[in-house]
Formats: C-alpha cells, sequence, structure tokens
C-alpha cells in the first residue's frame, strides 16, 4: 500500500484491491479506481511512503486474545456479575486505559502521523470509551486488522500477567474478561466486528440514525444473552 499527498489530502492507494482511502480534514473517503481518476490528478500525486502488509501481527493477537480467553474460563467462573463489583470495576476502569493505549500505540506503531481523538459512547447497554482510528484506513488489510485488535491484544497481556503473577486476583478480572468478549466477538459493533469486516474487505456503513439504534440494540440484545448463558454454563 502506498501513501501520497495531494495538496491537503493525505491519500492511500490499495494497488491489489483498485481502491483509494482519502483523508481530508479528519474524515476519509473510499474511492473506486474510476471514482478516484475523475477527481484527482495521479500525475501530481507525490509519494510519503510505502507500507508493507504482514499478517503476523493479526494471527498473534487473535492466538493471544482465545488463548486468554481459554485459559481464564478454565481457571475461574466466569460470571456477569458477583459481590467482588467494587473490586472488579476498579481493575475494569485500569483496563479501559490499557484498551485505548493498545490502539494508540499500534495505530502510530504502523502511521507514527496518524492523529489521535478519544472520545465516550453507549454501544447499546454499555458504555464505552474509543480511539478514533480512522487513520488506520490508511493502512493495508492486516495492519488495520492489528490496531483494531490492539486493544483486546494488551488487556490479555494484563490478564495474562494477572494470571501467573497475582494469580488472587484473577476473580476480580471477570468485568476485563466481559469487556473482552463483548469487544472481540463479532456481533457489537467493535473491535472484532471491524477486524472481520476488513478481513472480508468490507467497510461499515451507515444505515440510518433510527436503524442504527435499533441494530445496535439487536446486536446488544444477543450480545448480552450470549454473555448470560455463558456466565449460566460455567456456574453450573
Amino acid at each position: 500500500m502506498k501513501i501520497y499527498r495531494y495538496n491537503d489530502y493525505i491519500i492511500s492507494e490499495d494497488e491489489k484491491n483498485k481502491i483509494y482511502f482519502v483523508a481530508y480534514d479528519n474524515k476519509f473517503y473510499k474511492l473506486s479506481n474510476a471514482q478516484f481518476n475523475e477527481i484527482f490528478n495521479k500525475a501530481e500525486m507525490i509519494l510519503i511512503k510505502s507500507i508493507q502488509d504482514n499478517f503476523f501481527y493479526m494471527v498473534l493477537m487473535i492466538s493471544i486474545i482465545v488463548l486468554t480467553i481459554w485459559l481464564y474460563l478454565k481457571n475461574c467462573n466466569y460470571a456477569l456479575i458477583n459481590l467482588n463489583f467494587i473490586q472488579a470495576t476498579l481493575i475494569l476502569i485500569v483496563n479501559i486505559f490499557i484498551h485505548e493505549l493498545g490502539h494508540i500505540f499500534c495505530l502510530k506503531f504502523f502511521y507514527n502521523k496518524s492523529k489521535i481523538k478519544v472520545g465516550f459512547k453507549f454501544v447499546f447497554i454499555y458504555p464505552a470509551f474509543y480511539v478514533d482510528t480512522s487513520y488506520s484506513y490508511l493502512l493495508p488489510k492486516y495492519k488495520r486488522i492489528a490496531v483494531y485488535l490492539a486493544g483486546n491484544f494488551t488487556n490479555c497481556l494484563f490478564v495474562l500477567g494477572v494470571m501467573y503473577l497475582y494469580p488472587k486476583l484473577l476473580p476480580y478480572c471477570y468485568l476485563v474478561i466481559s469487556n473482552l468478549l463483548i469487544n472481540f466477538i463479532p456481533i457489537v459493533k467493535s473491535d472484532g466486528y471491524y477486524a472481520y469486516i476488513t478481513f472480508r474487505g468490507k467497510t461499515n456503513k451507515g444505515m440510518g440514525r433510527i436503524k442504527e439504534k435499533m441494530d445496535d440494540f439487536i446486536r446488544g440484545t444477543i450480545m448480552f444473552i450470549l454473555l448470560s448463558m455463558l456466565s449460566y454454563i460455567s456456574n453450573c
């Protein structure tokens, strides 16, 4: 993937799929080859850098995430909520910062000129801080997926550290595991969902405010049912 400058535009060219991502004023546009040629003059584009793709980062992160979930479920009874809620919430707050730093460091590692924006939103009933990873559109496929997974990956490193260095704290990590499952399983529109559609070569499309709220509600309900079932099975 090659990155160009064209006046005030930053342009990422995916030569394999013949598509372009155009960044302008912190907004991003996906253009086909034909659309791009109608708007821009390729002869005036200035090459900034070439970025080689590497699926190693994606495979490593998915492997660690799956391993962490398996080890936790093997060593602890997962619960949606229990009497350790206060301690678990404090650990979750620490992990929120760890999670977002994971996205930031990974994005900056692959493209250090990325601009970072942090915000807060609700995904269904789940409160969430987030890092705007839109600049990952300028990265090739597998590195972009790695940026989406980096937050979960750093949370897993924390849980694995607790598991082997401070195992007495492991029962307090159930909210971290809930957060990990919500983010990683591609149901709710979070990190795992965006990683999945990127793997399939798709991008998220706007649905309109009402349809988007309904979609979030349905996905959130399915996720809540799934976590409830896992909690029930784990404690049987």
